[in-house]
C-alpha cells in the first residue's frame, strides 16, 4: 500500500510539472512572438472596399477606349465612386496620334459615369510628344474628353500654350484654352 502511495504523488507531481512546463512554454512563446508582423489597418469610415495595384480596362465593340490603374484603391458604395491613389489613365488614340498618358497623385473614378476626376500633379503625354499639366483634369468618358477650370501649360513641339480651362478632345487631339492666353512658338532646332 505504502508502495502504491508513492507512485501516486510521483504520478502528481510529474503531471503538475508538466502542466508548468506546457503553461510556461506557451507563454514564453506568445510573448517572444509579440504582436503579428503585419497588421491589416481599419478602413476609414466611408470605404468598404480597399485594394492595392487595380487595372480596369473600358472597351467598346471589342476595341479597347482606354486603362486605369492605380496603385491604391477605396470604394465606397454609397456614393458609387472610387478613390484611387498613384493613378495612370491611357485613352486609346489613333495610328496618327498615338495613345495619351494622363497621370496624377490621385483620382475618384465614377463607376456609373466612368469619368475621372485626377487632382494633384497632373500630367499627360502623347505618343507624339504633345505634353500637358494642370493641377485638376476630368476625363468625359462619354465625350472622350478632357476638361479643366485650372491653370494649364500645354506644349506641342515649337508651340507652348498657358491658359487658364481647357477642352481637349482625346481622339481628335482638339485644344480649347478658355481666357487668359499666352503662346510662344520657337520653331525645332532654333534658339
Amino acid at each position: 500500500m505504502h508502495k502504491l502511495n508513492n507512485i501516486r504523488r510521483f504520478l502528481v507531481i510529474l503531471a503538475s510539472i508538466t502542466a508548468l512546463f506546457v503553461v510556461a512554454t506557451i507563454t514564453f512563446r506568445m510573448h517572444q512572438g509579440g504582436a503579428p508582423a503585419r497588421k491589416v489597418p481599419k478602413l476609414p469610415l466611408k470605404v468598404d472596399v480597399s485594394l492595392q495595384r487595380v487595372h480596369y480596362t473600358e472597351t467598346q465593340l471589342g476595341k479597347k477606349r482606354w486603362d486605369l490603374s492605380a496603385d491604391r484603391a477605396e470604394y465606397n458604395k454609397d456614393s458609387d465612386s472610387t478613390t484611387l491613389s498613384g493613378v495612370r489613365l491611357v485613352v486609346s488614340g489613333t495610328a496618327p496620334t498615338g495613345d495619351l498618358q494622363v497621370t496624377a497623385d490621385r483620382a475618384d473614378y465614377h463607376n456609373s459615369t466612368r469619368d475621372v476626376l485626377l487632382s494633384g500633379k497632373v500630367h499627360g503625354i502623347s505618343g507624339s510628344g504633345m505634353e500637358f499639366s494642370s493641377t485638376r483634369v476630368t476625363y468625359f468618358a462619354a465625350r472622350e474628353q478632357l476638361v479643366t477650370s485650372e491653370p494649364v501649360r500645354f506644349k506641342d513641339g515649337g508651340l507652348l500654350l498657358e491658359g487658364v480651362g481647357m477642352e481637349f478632345h482625346t481622339q481628335t487631339r482638339r485644344l480649347r484654352l478658355m481666357k487668359d492666353v499666352s503662346a510662344v512658338y520657337q520653331p525645332q532646332g532654333a534658339r
